[in-house]
């Protein structure tokens, strides 16, 4: 899946097109993703431990609030999707603690549906979510869009264009 820059600088978002990003198609649905972004390089940091990691994480990371073309219904596909993942994570766990409890025979088997649930969670993060990075010159980065949003993005012929900010 494509990664494309989407802003000049950290703290102004170039104009997107009107493409939904995970499908390509035109929307006029807009998804508002809010957070903050680190470098690369401060993941190194988890070499010397979860601290040090933590503290160059936030030191070196910029936040962003950015206005994304999403259509409603792949956001509420992604919504329904982690809510399931979360509901078998908690199943699983619930009914291999009262298994365990009740003292029955390879209980520990029953915490398939916690571990099928992560992965249901980590393949919906991965498919129906957009990722936001920091580059080594500050610009952000739009991550696992789809290639027709990064065709309708670098176009210059794109009349309908909406925009973000960062630096929130």
């Amino acid at each position: 899946m494509p990664t494309v820059p989407i802003s000049e600088s950290t703290s102004r978002v170039v104009a997107l097109p009107r493409v939904c990003v995970k499908t390509g198609t035109p929307t006029g649905d807009v998804l508002t993703i809010r957070g903050s972004a680190a470098p690369a390089w401060s993941w190194f940091m988890i070499v010397f431990g979860f601290l040090p990691w933590l503290v160059a994480s936030m030191a070196s990371s910029k936040r962003y609030a950015i206005e994304v073309p999403m259509m409603a219904s792949v956001w509420r596909r992604h919504r329904s999707v982690r809510r399931a993942a979360f509901l078998l994570f908690v199943a699983g766990i619930v009914l291999a603690i009262v298994a365990t409890a009740q003292g029955r025979q390879n209980s520990a088997i029953l915490l398939l549906p916690a571990f099928a649930g992560l992965a249901l969670y980590a393949g919906n993060e991965w498919f129906n979510t957009v990722g936001v990075q920091l580059a080594k010159d500050g610009t952000l980065l739009l991550t696992r869009v789809h290639p027709d949003f990064e065709r309708a993005l670098l176009d210059p012929r794109q009349g309908a264009r909406t925009g973000g900010h960062a630096g929130a």
